[in-house]
């Protein structure tokens, strides 16, 4: 019985050790939250935020993380927010977490608050020796902004005569009917605000994980420029360097693989790299465990901050794309878009 007991206890520790030193190349992993639209209704209090930080990764990547950073929707990414990431940050220095470089996976708004608190690191002096981030891994990223955001703003401060539909559209970003001053992060979600949060160069890669899908029903797309997941355009999850109408991340390749040319970025913001882009998945299912279709590659054959980007592809004709050669992951569509990073680049 005790030998039974002592192979428990051990079994145990195996699987609490597994799950506190989650690895994704080898290098812990730290996820950084986008927008959570019932803090708009909810208004939470610092001590909730942790809990609903782990209810927002819940579905895939919280159990392969070893940090989750929190921060609240109503608060300006330059002002609370700021504050409580730089608590944290801190918090990770003192423990070593990041000691030997970390890996940040960031979603939507995430990787606008992720953006300025790198350029930060060294004003709040922070010790690279004891804190590195290797590479960020950005899912719809919202670095760029959203025309949502605009449209939002306008309708909370009276800015004009809007119609149901973009009443509704508003309210599903939201998740409220705004009111003037009530909105918090989404004033840094206006392209044009967002684009001048941490404009420093920093030398961490940021990779660009798209979907284009149709987040709402699809609601909300007539508001959001160029092609888009319901909530971002390409603009931003791509990471270009301008606000511009794109119906992809490349020049040569279209969101769902066909070889071919299209409507995309020339020049990205520094250290930028598309590396997925998949036509199915939407701004939120591309961080849950959801398949949703096939995927192309972007940029790809390449070790950027220490990732191995090797995904297998097979390029062949498809009667669908009029018998032009089409670019997509091999078996790619048997996984989530997260799925198929992870068990891709975190080996």
């Amino acid at each position: 019985m005790k030998i039974k007991a002592m192979l428990l206890i051990a079994v145990i520790a195996s699987v609490l050790a597994t799950d506190s030193y989650a690895k994704f190349a080898g290098k812990n992993l730290v996820l950084v939250h986008g927008l959570k639209l019932n803090d708009f209704k909810d208004r939470p209090s610092d001590a909730e935020l942790p809990g609903l930080a782990n209810s927002y990764w819940a579905e895939y990547w919280g159990s392969r993380a070893e940090a989750k950073l929190y921060w609240p929707a109503t608060e300006r990414i330059t002002g609370r927010v700021k504050d409580l990431i730089r608590n944290q940050i801190e918090d990770l220095e003192r423990r070593g977490v990041c000691a030997e470089g970390c890996v940040f996976i960031t979603h939507s708004a995430g990787d606008l608050v992720t953006r300025d608190a790198l350029t930060r690191l060294s004003q709040w002096g922070i010790d690279p020796a004891k804190f590195r981030v290797l590479v960020t891994l950005d899912f719809a990223g919202a670095g760029g902004g959203s025309e949502l955001a605009d449209l939002a703003i306008n309708l909370s401060d009276g800015g004009g005569i809007f119609n149901v539909l973009q009443r509704e559209a508003v309210k599903l970003f939201t998740g409220i009917d705004p009111a003037p001053g009530t909105l918090g992060t989404v004033y840094d979600l206006r392209p044009a605000t967002a684009r001048n949060i941490g404009r420093t160069k920093v030398g961490v890669p940021r990779l660009r994980f798209v979907g284009t899908g149709a987040a709402y029903l699809g609601v909300t797309k007539p508001f959001v420029k160029g092609n888009d997941d319901g909530v971002v355009g390409v603009h931003s999850t791509c990471g270009a360097l301008s606000a511009n109408s794109y119906d992809s991340c490349s020049r040569d390749v279209r969101d769902n693989g066909v070889l071919r040319s299209t409507s995309g970025p020339s020049h990205f913001m520094h250290n930028h790299y598309p590396v997925l882009m998949g036509s199915k998945a939407d701004h939120f299912e591309v961080i849950t465990n959801k398949k949703t279709g096939n995927y192309t590659t972007v940029v790809n054959g390449r070790n950027i901050g220490g990732i191995n980007l090797d995904f297998a592809t097979r390029t062949k004709r498809k009667w669908w794309a009029g018998f032009k050669k089409v670019r997509q992951v091999k078996d790619g569509d048997r996984k989530s878009m997260s799925a198929n990073v992870y068990d891709t680049l975190g080996r």
